[in-house]
């Protein structure tokens, strides 16, 4: 059931044994969820172009309402708007702190740059962040909760998160050590314990995401575990808010964007049953609630950097220079060669997959760079023995959709569907790469945790991370250029 502007659901309508109003306990609890970077004010279709949004006016909206309150949120801080993917979500840090929050959760698109650029975010935060069952080396991941509890109004709330196991498990590469346990099990785990715990009232903050073929859901947890009252969703996307009832579980969706917020009140009796839950969509318009002066000239100074950064002239291209995951490309040879000339070794390897556009025609700026390359990756110099080389470039030319995009050799390979297919690799200077000699090359961290999906990397003799990023080598490659031009094709050469 979508909710359209503000309108209250009532999921309970029936009071049982004739409870008067004044003899309930009220519990008011808002949620925030897939913010995707949407910190500032501006004009909103979905409320008639009102200005509205950001955390400016949230912090405004709390400060009008009666202590005390719940106040969670959902995750999903990176999304559509470059202020939130460019920055790696540091607005959350500079923002989020100066509201009320009570928990939060993360989801596994929060962890896009991986485990370590999303603790500095949590850390820096001063409430705690709730994910059951998510595992960084068979621990929970510091500085992440299992649960927490607070009591408000007598009432004794239990509180767990879930996360998307799915979408973390087959995301090895990009996040090594992680793990995501069963979600269904985990909740049914959780509850369990929360109830040991003397929990009157247990909510689940799920960044499990929308319905999927496969996938476990929100409503799938509400139908196999027993004792959940409230789930709060998120990781959906979706521009409006949205609400379902399975058997004695609620579930709220805020929306997205920060347009608004969701607020649901529940009500107990003496004996602590629920007697009455609402819930609204509010609108968080400027012209009703203002802004917090303080918090708005923040968000103002964070986009004028973002912005700022997000137009700088990198470099001209006289035409666009395009891209492929299936075979050599203009754009891997360029990005390769600029590894490769920066890192002085004998070659470079990057993947196909973690280059997502083409570069354009015209100025190219910051933002063009970085829709190119999103990805955080560092470089690592890698010694290795020309057999375990062979061996894993090997298995990267048998990679679906990711070819290997290099620099500093060439490949002659044939495309025979079985067998060896790389007959020999050469380096620029004309040496042939011999089993028993060493190598060094430049290659991103990804690759090293299995990027190809295989762990052939893995078998070198020497690692150096360089804790350089890979973008960042690119930008200062092509900025050196007055006008880029890509280097010929011709790298992978195939024979009969």
């Amino acid at each position: 059931m979508n909710i359209r502007k503000t309108v209250w659901v009532f999921f309970l309508l029936i009071l049982v044994g004739g409870c008067r109003h004044k003899d309930l306990t009220h519990i008011d609890i808002y949620y925030t969820a897939d913010i995707q970077g949407f910190y500032w004010s501006r004009p909103e279709p979905r409320w008639d172009n009102q200005e509205c949004g950001g955390y400016a006016i949230l912090k405004n909206f709390l400060q009008k309402k009666e202590a005390p309150f719940l106040l969670f949120d959902g995750g999903n801080w990176f999304g559509s708007a470059p202020e939130g993917t460019m920055t790696k979500g540091a607005y959350v840090a500079e923002l989020a702190r100066t509201l009320p929050y009570t928990a939060g959760t993360i989801s596994d698109k929060d962890l896009a740059y991986g485990w370590p650029s999303l603790r500095s975010i949590v850390r820096e935060l001063p409430y705690p962040f709730v994910v059951s069952n998510l595992r960084l080396e068979n621990q929970m991941p510091w500085p992440l909760h299992d649960y927490q509890i607070r009591t408000i109004n007598g009432i004794k709330i239990g509180v767990f998160g879930l996360i998307d196991s799915a979408a973390v498990n087959q995301n090895k590469s990009r996040l090594p050590g992680l793990r995501a346990l069963d979600a269904v099990q985990t909740a049914q785990e959780m509850t369990a314990l929360l109830k040991e715990k003397g929990a009157d009232y247990i909510i689940m903050l799920s960044s499990l995401g929308g319905a999927q073929k496969e996938r476990v859901s929100d409503p799938m947890i509400a139908e196999e575990t027993e004792g959940i009252d409230l789930i709060l969703s998120s990781n959906k996307d979706r521009e409006n808010a949205e609400t379902d009832q399975i058997n004695n579980t609620f579930i709220v969706y805020p929306g997205s964007k920060l347009d608004s917020v969701g607020y649901i009140r529940v009500s107990f009796d003496k004996s602590k049953q629920v007697k009455d839950f609402s819930f609204e969509d509010i609108p968080l318009l400027k012209e009703s609630f203002g802004e917090d002066a303080a918090v708005a000239a923040q968000a103002a100074s964070l986009r004028a950097g973002t912005r700022k950064k997000m137009n700088a002239r990198v470099a001209e291209l006289p035409r666009e220079i395009s891209h492929a995951l299936t075979q050599e490309s203009e754009l891997g040879n360029l990005l390769a060669q600029c590894l490769y000339k920066w890192s002085k070794l004998d070659g470079a390897v990057i993947n196909s997959d973690s280059i997502r556009n083409a570069l354009p025609e015209g100025i190219l700026t910051e933002y063009d760079l970085y829709k190119a390359y999103p990805y955080g990756d560092n470089i690592t110099f890698i010694t290795i023995k020309g057999e375990s080389f062979i061996k894993a470039m090997e298995l990267s030319l048998n990679a679906k959709d990711n070819f290997p995009q290099i620099a500093g050799f060439t490949v002659s390979y044939t495309d025979m569907p079985d067998g060896k297919k790389i007959q020999r690799i050469t380096l620029d200077n004309g040496r042939v790469i011999r089993p028993q000699e060493t190598y060094r090359f430049a290659v991103t961290d990804h690759i090293l945790a299995g990027g190809f999906g295989h762990d052939g990397f893995i078998d070198s003799l020497e690692f150096k991370n360089t804790f350089v990023e890979a973008r960042q080598i690119m930008r200062s490659c092509l900025m050196r250029q007055k006008t880029i031009q890509a280097p010929k094709p011709g790298r992978w050469k195939k024979v009969l």
